[in-house]
């Protein structure tokens, strides 16, 4: 793994132990998309595990993805897309992680009001998607008329493969394995890990095989309308959470904890119960490092990156939580939100307030 040293030597930055001196990056960013292109307040962002170059952006405010196709090529291609139903599966839609193939998972911070149609009632959670641009966005027909004729009336769920619906306000999302994916539970302050186990295919709404574990509610904090972006460690299994509310990086070991009492849930024949002998501890003190209001969260080289929404500062830190750098955008506040990067030195950042995809190579 390289170290902090190692880093700060090869950017020419002047390191101490456990810290760095802030650099101004503001002049490396480069636009890669913009409002034009299709870009709706940005929240997160990733690239396709199954087609080259091709980026992934999920857009809070009119429920919709845009695609950014040869995102590194002089002229990138962009398209949006919006899933027919995407008033509820990706209502204000808030993070993106690609999963077992060909699939992603979606977290929405919201609390399912059909786009500001109803007051909301929490039926709200992560959903889980086909990453098949054919499939992608498109109405199923053969589940349309299932559903037509189960409801009495015109059903068309678009192309979610899957939901489970006990996460209102969820801010982050991050994949295990198979089906499992980890969020951060804005209403509750939980972090839940959730399994769809087999999708019910591509339109329908049978959720009823679900298993979702609550972990520790009431250690992390949401901030309205900050995302709080989750990674989930391969290697050491730890669950990372940015955790806006109290200005930290939280990690949770995966495999802590027993099983502990029944939840209820808003679904019949899922499995929501509550995990006993966990807690939450704090990688990263926000406080002793600068970073006020962690948002977007990446792991990319044995290296964590985080956004800072209050400052538009990106943080770097080593595996164990050092820090390592810290590069200003000059975006200022309420501006950074998602980051990925295929290597540390090639980080890609939405800017929520310009509606705008940025490229930073540093």
């Amino acid at each position: 793994m390289r170290g902090a040293w190692s880093v700060c030597a090869a950017m020419a930055m002047a390191c101490g132990p456990g810290g760095s001196d802030v650099r101004d990056v503001s002049g490396l960013l480069e636009v890669v998309a913009r409002k034009a292109d299709g870009l709706a307040r940005p929240q997160d962002l990733a690239f396709d595990p199954w087609e080259d170059d091709l980026l992934w952006v999920v857009n809070r405010r009119d429920r919709t993805v845009t695609f950014v196709e040869e995102a590194s090529s002089d002229a990138p291609r962009t398209s949006t897309v919006e899933d027919p139903y995407a008033v509820h599966f990706m209502e204000r839609v808030s993070s993106i992680a690609f999963g077992a193939p060909r699939t992603f998972g979606t977290c929405q911070d919201g609390r399912n009001t059909y786009g500001g149609a109803v007051p909301g009632d929490g039926f709200m959670g992560p959903a889980l998607w086909s990453a098949d641009r054919d499939i992608f966005a498109t109405s199923n027909p053969e589940a349309v008329e299932y559903l037509t004729n189960l409801h009495g009336m015109p059903t068309d769920l678009g192309s979610h493969l899957d939901m489970l619906h006990e996460s209102p306000f969820c801010v982050g999302i991050a994949w295990e394995a198979d089906n499992v994916y980890w969020v951060f539970d804005g209403s509750d302050g939980a972090v839940v890990r959730y399994d769809f186990q087999t999708d019910h295919g591509v339109g329908y709404d049978d959720h009823s095989d679900g298993i979702i574990a609550r972990y520790a509610p009431g250690s992390l904090s949401r901030v309205s309308g900050t995302v709080g972006h989750v990674v989930f460690d391969q290697v050491t299994r730890r669950v990372l959470v940015a955790d806006s509310g109290n200005g930290r990086i939280a990690v949770l070991d995966a495999d802590a904890g027993a099983r502990g009492a029944a939840l209820g849930s808003k679904e019949p024949g899922v499995d929501h119960h509550l995990m006993a002998d966990v807690q939450v501890d704090t990688l990263v003190d926000g406080q002793a490092v600068g970073l006020e209001r962690p948002a977007g969260l990446w792991l990319v080289d044995d290296h964590l990156v985080a956004t800072d929404a209050a400052t538009g500062h990106v943080f770097v830190f080593d595996a164990e939580g050092g820090l390592v750098a810290e590069l200003d955008t000059g975006l200022g506040p309420d501006a950074l939100a998602g980051v990925t990067g295929r290597s540390l030195e090639d980080l890609w950042l939405v800017d929520v307030a310009g509606n705008r995809v940025l490229r930073l190579r540093w």
